[in-house]
């Protein structure tokens, strides 16, 4: 799932928590449940690992980051949000999930005693993310995009 539904989520799960621990819980959590539905960035990584090529992924990573900075800086500036911290904790938890998983897959520099306590979180998030997305092996990513722009246009509206 690309980065931004997971921010996006979690800030609007975030502004509708009763106080800032459950906000980053519900963040947290909404990762996962979002990570079961299919993205269509799986060619993307099974390429990435294959190859070792990550052209692909980097580019698909800065189109995220890009529109992230595009929906989040000016919501957050304007005022979109009522309880703006409540929203910043859910957004935060709804990225976290990721950040951990990329230690042991992506940061080869941290010491493995470190990746290996966070082996067992690895494990878990790959087995949430394979759930029902193995069948969608070969989705599109225009079409997983697509799917996950109406969800975020969904969230939008709820703001």
């Amino acid at each position: 799932m690309l980065l931004t539904l997971h921010a996006a989520t979690g800030a609007l799960l975030g502004e509708f928590a009763p106080n800032p621990i459950a906000a980053f819980g519900l963040g947290f959590l909404s990762h996962f449940v979002l990570d079961m539905f299919p993205h269509g960035d799986r060619m993307i990584g099974n390429e990435t690992k294959r190859t070792g090529r990550a052209k692909r992924f980097y580019w698909l990573l800065a189109f995220d980051a890009v529109a992230g900075i595009v929906i989040f800086f000016p919501a957050f500036a304007l005022g979109r949000f009522d309880r703006p911290w409540f929203a910043y904790l859910g957004l935060l938890g709804g990225l976290l999930p990721d950040l951990i998983v990329a230690i042991p897959e992506y940061a080869l520099y941290v010491k493995k005693e470190y990746r290996v306590r966070l082996r067992w979180f690895y494990r878990f998030h790959v087995y949430v993310h394979d759930r029902i997305i193995r069948a969608f092996d070969t989705m599109p990513l225009r079409i997983g995009i697509a799917f996950q722009a109406v969800l975020l246009a969904i969230i939008w509206r709820f703001w």
